[in-house]
C-alpha cells in the first residue's frame, strides 16, 4: 500500500473519531466501537482492503483500551479457561509467550 493511502486511512479513522458524540449518543466504548465500525464500512473514499485495514486499526485499539481500562465484556479464553477482556487474544496467554 502506498503512503498516500495510508495517508487517507489515517484520515478517515480521524474523521471516524471526530464524528463520535461521546456524550449522548456514544456513551460507552462498545456504542463508540460499533460507531467507528459503521462509519468506517460506509466511507466511499476507501477500497475494500483499506475499510478491512482501518477495521483491524480500530479493533486493535479497542482491545488494548479495554485491558488497559480493565472494562467491557469479559469471555473464557479457549486455552486458559480464565476471564479475558480482548476478544481477538487472550491478554493471559499473551504474557505466557
Amino acid at each position: 500500500m502506498s503512503t498516500i493511502r495510508q495517508e487517507l486511512i489515517n484520515a478517515a479513522i480521524n474523521k471516524t473519531y471526530s464524528l463520535t458524540d461521546y456524550y449522548n449518543i456514544h456513551n460507552n466504548s462498545h456504542k463508540q466501537y460499533e460507531f467507528y465500525q459503521q462509519t468506517l464500512l460506509s466511507d466511499e473514499s476507501l477500497i475494500k482492503d483499506e475499510n478491512v485495514k482501518a477495521i483491524r486499526r480500530i479493533n486493535e485499539a479497542s482491545h488494548r483500551d479495554k485491558v488497559m481500562k480493565n472494562s467491557g465484556t469479559r469471555r473464557i479464553c479457549e486455552n486458559c479457561n480464565k476471564e479475558c477482556l480482548a476478544t481477538s487474544y487472550c491478554e493471559y496467554c499473551v504474557q505466557i509467550i
